[in-house]
């Protein structure tokens, strides 16, 4: 059974279980989920999103991941790049998902030679905002509404509610019902079997945040 075969994708199982992929969090940087009361890291939820859509990109088969290293312009040592190049068509991922976000804005980079990770990732923001991390969480957010999953709360309405969607019972139990694995699987496998490329891909993700982040 292939990754294009569940309800969601990886990063939209991830989104929608957050609080498994995400320590608790209140204040600051929080994001309150939307198939359970809990709040989250908001920041390293975007981090793991950006992760899971790599990462099922890349197991389809349609996304190569590679790390290049080359001598620093100043100074000693070496710098790495990290480059995402598409190898073949991209999956039929049902709707806008960030995982075909990722791959339409690599593969356009690729004619330029920019395709690096921290490239992909600074357009994928599109723009500089106070807290970049939650484009992320918007693109996931109004994917999920595209393909009728999750419903907006818009006008007068807004004010009943502390989140932006309403995610219905039946695809709350859906997203729970769906099994775990391969979804957190990737993610899993990074950290324990690829730890050090991992370390790498959430330093260049992170840099791509930091750089979106206004300076007002």
């Amino acid at each position: 059974m292939g990754l294009t075969d569940f309800s969601f994708t990886p990063s939209e199982y991830v989104f929608l279980n957050g609080e498994k992929f995400s320590p608790k969090s209140e204040g600051f940087d929080s994001l309150a989920l939307l198939c359970s009361d809990v709040s989250v890291n908001g920041p390293q939820l975007a981090v793991n999103l950006i992760l899971a859509a790599i990462l099922a990109n890349e197991l389809e088969g349609v996304l190569e991941v590679s790390i290049q290293e080359k001598k620093k312009l100043f100074g000693s040592g070496l710098a790495r790049d990290i480059y995402l190049r598409k190898i073949s068509p991209p999956p039929n991922w049902s709707g806008y998902t960030l995982e075909s976000a990722v791959m339409f804005i690599a593969s356009n980079l690729m004619a330029q030679q920019n395709h690096t990770l921290y490239n992909v990732v600074y357009l994928l923001l599109a723009q500089d905002r106070p807290d970049p991390w939650q484009k992320i969480v918007e693109l996931v957010e109004w994917g999920l509404a595209s393909s009728n999953w999750l419903i907006p709360v818009e006008g007068e309405a807004a004010a009943a509610f502390s989140t932006p969607f309403i995610c219905p019972a039946k695809v709350r139990d859906l997203a729970l019902e769906q099994p775990g694995e391969p979804m957190a699987g990737l993610l899993l496998d990074l950290q324990q079997s690829r730890s050090p490329s991992r370390q790498v891909l959430v330093n260049e993700i992170e840099r791509a945040l930091k750089d979106r982040k206004s300076k007002k």
